[in-house]
């Protein structure tokens, strides 16, 4: 098997996110961590990044980590990780946007996160793509970051400007929100008449919530190969990113990358009918157990697998009934898609995106 332009490892995060992405530059392989999941997750990703070779300094090399945003489900491990010295790790650049003045009420992670990034003792680099400043598109909508000859192209998507200070114009509330249990809507299933069409054409609400619309996302592309990688992000703040890249790059919509993490973990507030005419890959990752908010919903999966990219492959990091129910082969034949599960509890989900001439 020819080595992947991308690998993408989506780590049993919980409720939450924790990719490791990896990509092959020269004779090394350039790293991409993006979130850690909630803080009972830190163990797993630990493990996993013991897994990487040490370099001839003694490191362990991660070219980019990125904190997407402020809710616990992504950054709940993230400050440990960061002053875990044992670890022996060494970034290249770490993405986290956070006020750039101390508030009187921060919100608990976010400020602990900040304050570890800020300690110059540490040595820690953020924010160096956007000159230590925030990392936001501009009027263009996207930003190309700069990059050394022959590493992973990214184009930043989100946040905009107006999200991100939507944000931190609610800073100091925004943690103990994502704590509150939200009751899941009881599961349908496909042998009681699961109607994949009256779901994906259901009419719900678009996300509000300011925390994910301050999500960091993202087009890695690498050797042909692309995944688009959205953390929370609004569905109508990609769209707009990506008609506006397409439009510079001169090609036609939809956007196809070979992989899409769905937004907010397959919600049907992110996972929008809009988007994914705006988007067609052949692999929609979800990752989520389904704790807390009952993720993903059952009308985002409906929406991928009714309006997607035919013969999308559609990978669940945890095997729980809520995503049992796509297992279906009736299903799985009749709107051509391949369910995938992981190869046991509490492994890792593994998809490799090929190079293209």
């Amino acid at each position: 098997m020819a080595t992947p332009a991308i690998t993408v490892e989506a780590l049993p995060a919980g409720y939450g996110d924790c990719l490791l992405i990896s990509c092959p530059v020269g004779r090394r392989t350039w790293r991409l961590l993006i979130d850690t999941g909630p803080d009972e997750c830190l163990p797993t990703l630990v493990d996993r990044l013991k897994a990487i070779p040490l370099t001839a300094q003694g490191r362990r090399r991660i070219d980019l980590a990125v904190i997407s945003h402020i809710d616990h489900d992504h950054i709940g491990g993230a400050a440990r990780l960061f002053a875990d010295a044992s670890l022996k790790l060494e970034f290249g650049d770490i993405w986290f946007n956070a006020p750039s003045r101390p508030v009187s009420r921060g919100v608990r992670e976010g400020v602990g996160l900040a304050a570890v990034l800020g300690t110059a003792a540490r040595g820690l680099p953020w924010n160096l793509a956007f000159g230590g400043r925030d990392g936001v598109t501009g009027p263009e909508l996207f930003v190309e970051i700069p990059r050394k000859r022959g590493e992973p192209r990214i184009t930043l998507l989100s946040p905009t400007r107006q999200r991100l200070d939507e944000l931190y114009r609610v800073w100091a509330r925004e943690l103990p929100k994502v704590k509150v249990p939200a009751e899941a809507e009881p599961l349908a299933t496909p042998r009681s008449g699961l109607d994949v069409e009256a779901l994906a054409h259901r009419v719900t609400p678009e996300d509000r919530a300011p925390a994910n619309g301050s999500s960091i996302a993202f087009v890695l592309e690498h050797r042909g190969a692309s995944a688009l990688l959205t953390a929370d992000a609004f569905p109508s703040v990609l769209q707009r990113a990506l008609a506006a890249l397409a439009a510079s790059r001169r090609q036609p919509l939809p956007w196809t990358p070979d992989l899409i993490k769905l937004s907010h973990h397959g919600s049907r507030a992110n996972t929008t009918t809009k988007l994914l005419e705006t988007v067609q890959a052949h692999h929609a990752l979800v990752s989520t157990n389904g704790a807390i908010f009952g993720h993903p919903d059952q009308e985002g999966i409906a929406r991928v697998i009714a309006g997607g990219a035919p013969g999308c492959e559609v990978w669940f990091n945890f095997r729980t009934p809520r995503t049992e129910v796509w297992a279906s082969e009736s299903l799985q034949a009749r709107y051509a898609y391949v369910a995938r599960f992981p190869a046991a509890a509490g492994a890792i989900t593994t998809v490799h995106l090929s190079a293209k001439a």
